[in-house]
């Protein structure tokens, strides 16, 4: 693969995160949130990172990629992203062809979703997960909504 290829390849991946960070970051935890942000928005190495929360660079590097492997998992499930491509972000693709959403409609479920795994974090062992599975069902079925209409 050439450098051109290369070059291409990781700035198409780097939108693709940028893209889901926008529509499920908010579902991360606020260390991921962060890293994620300072990594892809701000461009910063991993090892700056690293420095600033004065933590390992591998902890970055992990921190960042469970952070993508959870949003691509989101994206599976829900497809808010789109459908282009596989779902994959093709640069220079003209405004207007990805499916959008008012963020006002998705920022209250995400927050409901945020909260529910909340709850969910700091409970431990869950003896009765039947109201929460119940919560997130409902959230998922309102972003799917909006997804398909």
């Amino acid at each position: 693969m050439s450098t051109r290829e290369r070059g291409k390849e990781r700035l198409e991946h780097v939108v693709r995160v940028g893209r889901l960070f926008e529509l499920y970051g908010a579902l991360l935890t606020e260390r991921q949130r962060e890293v994620v942000r300072l990594h892809c928005n701000e461009d910063l190495s991993f090892g700056e990172i690293a420095r600033e929360f004065g933590v390992s660079r591998q902890a970055v590097h992990d921190a960042v990629r469970q952070a993508e492997a959870a949003m691509e998992h989101y994206e599976t499930h829900l497809g808010l992203l789109g459908s282009s491509a596989s779902g994959r972000a093709r640069v220079g693709e003209p405004a207007g062809t990805q499916k959008t959403f008012p963020i006002g409609k998705i920022e209250p479920i995400l927050t409901e979703l945020e909260l529910l795994r909340q709850r969910l974090a700091t409970q431990g062992i869950i003896y009765d997960s039947t109201e929460h599975v119940r919560a997130i069902d409902e959230a998922l079925e309102r972003l799917r909504g909006l997804a398909s209409g």
